[in-house]
């Protein structure tokens, strides 16, 4: 059974996915900031924003359930 079939509502699902991204993107922050090789910590950084952009469609999502 999957870890993730507790979650029954969306308020629920989308929470779990935001702390999903907020997790990547804390990871590919941290790997950045450690990173000596331009052109990598470029791609991690990029890597970092697109999570910031999925946890702010998760936001604005809840925000509209009223969760």
């Amino acid at each position: 059974m999957s870890d993730y079939a507790h979650l029954k509502t969306p308020g629920e699902i989308l929470r779990a996915a935001a702390e999903k991204e907020t997790s990547a993107r804390d990871f590919y922050a941290e790997l950045a900031a450690r990173c000596h090789v331009d052109f990598v910590r470029e791609l991690l950084l990029r890597l970092h924003n697109e999570e910031e952009k999925h946890l702010d469609l998760i936001r604005k999502m809840l925000a509209r359930l009223g969760s």
